[in-house]
């Protein structure tokens, strides 16, 4: 009988980095752009102290309402406010600002992007024979408890004008103590 010698055969065991490296960019990827997202409502807004503060009850809500912020500008690109910097009220109309989603808007281009928002839900039972378009969407606006009072009423009357009647305003908590 003839003997059969084994083959030997060599593994080696390699790890392969590359699918690795593609999961880790595609997650750095997913993470970066989830958090960009979350922040694009809330521009830096110091609000003013309220007496009562009534908290947000559910999530969802929060989600379906369109967000204004009246803030003042960032002192970045050559730009500076020495008033606002130490504290102080800026009178300045040109260095407020009022954004929805991180797009900015004059007082007289508002408008247009509330007419915008108040068709995305528009109440089923307008009243069509009087010429009356209402919204159910809700409107929160921020403004910073320095920004003139003008930006507000304007955002209030922009409200009114598009149908949207469900406004809040938002206030920081009061202090405990």
């Amino acid at each position: 009988m003839a003997r059969y010698k084994a083959i030997k055969t060599q593994e080696e065991v390699n790890c392969n980095l590359i699918p690795m490296i593609d999961i880790m960019f595609l997650l750095l990827l997913f993470f970066m752009l989830g958090a960009d997202m979350g922040q694009r409502d809330l521009e830096e807004v110091i609000l003013p102290q309220a007496d009562m503060v009534k908290e947000d009850s559910n999530e969802r809500e929060a989600e379906e309402r369109t967000t204004v912020n009246v803030h003042h500008k960032i002192e970045a690109g050559g730009f500076s406010c020495p008033v606002y910097k130490k504290g102080g009220v800026c009178r300045d109309d040109s260095h407020w600002l009022m954004a929805i989603r991180g797009k900015e808007f004059t007082r007289d281009t508002i408008a247009l992007q509330l007419k915008v928002e108040a068709d995305l839900d528009l109440e089923p039972e307008a009243d069509k024979a009087a010429g009356k378009r209402l919204s159910r969407r809700k409107v929160m606006i921020r403004a910073d408890q320095g920004a003139p009072y003008g930006y507000v009423q304007k955002t209030i009357e922009a409200c009114a004008l598009s149908g949207i009647y469900k406004i809040e305003v938002g206030a920081a908590k009061p202090p405990k103590g």
